[in-house]
């Protein structure tokens, strides 16, 4: 029962980071830091130039309010875990490994990896030895006879 009110906890923190983080780059809430360093000024540059930046920004915000509402979770973890890594790799690697950005970004990637691990039951079909393809609108392999692939009439 505890560990169920911990990872309540882990993802309200986490969505109360990713929403406010995408609704920013969409309507200004606080200034967008770009970064100290020559590498990560470039690296966030780079980002905004190519347009890439307002889709970061949109998956943070998309899966922020999925993890606040609780609507489709393992889902919206997969989704941002690209997303989390690039924060920690700005954080740390970029900004500085021994900066109050390293903290954050450990923090990011830490909730997302905790998170993740809390709902390893719902990834565990992804690491099966010998998974069979199927069409989400076939019943499932145990329920038909041959090869999952094969249409019942």
């Amino acid at each position: 029962m505890v560990l169920r009110y911990a990872v309540w906890f882990v993802r309200l923190v986490y969505a109360g980071w990713m929403i406010p983080a995408g609704l920013n780059h969409f309507y200004q809430l606080y200034p967008q830091p770009l970064g100290n360093e020559p590498l990560s000024i470039a690296v966030f540059t780079a980002l905004l130039n190519s347009g890439l930046f307002t889709l970061v920004k949109a998956v943070e915000l998309l899966a922020g309010v999925m993890l606040l509402v609780g609507w489709r979770v393992p889902l919206a973890l997969i989704m941002v875990l690209p997303v989390s890594f690039t924060v920690w790799y700005w954080d740390t690697e970029l900004q500085g490994w021994w900066t109050a950005s390293a903290v954050y970004g450990w923090a990011v990637v830490g909730c997302n990896l905790v998170l993740l691990a809390a709902y390893w039951g719902s990834y565990r079909d992804f690491f099966a030895r010998e998974a069979q393809p199927q069409w989400p609108w076939q019943a499932s392999s145990s329920e038909v006879e041959g090869s999952p692939m094969e249409v019942q009439a």
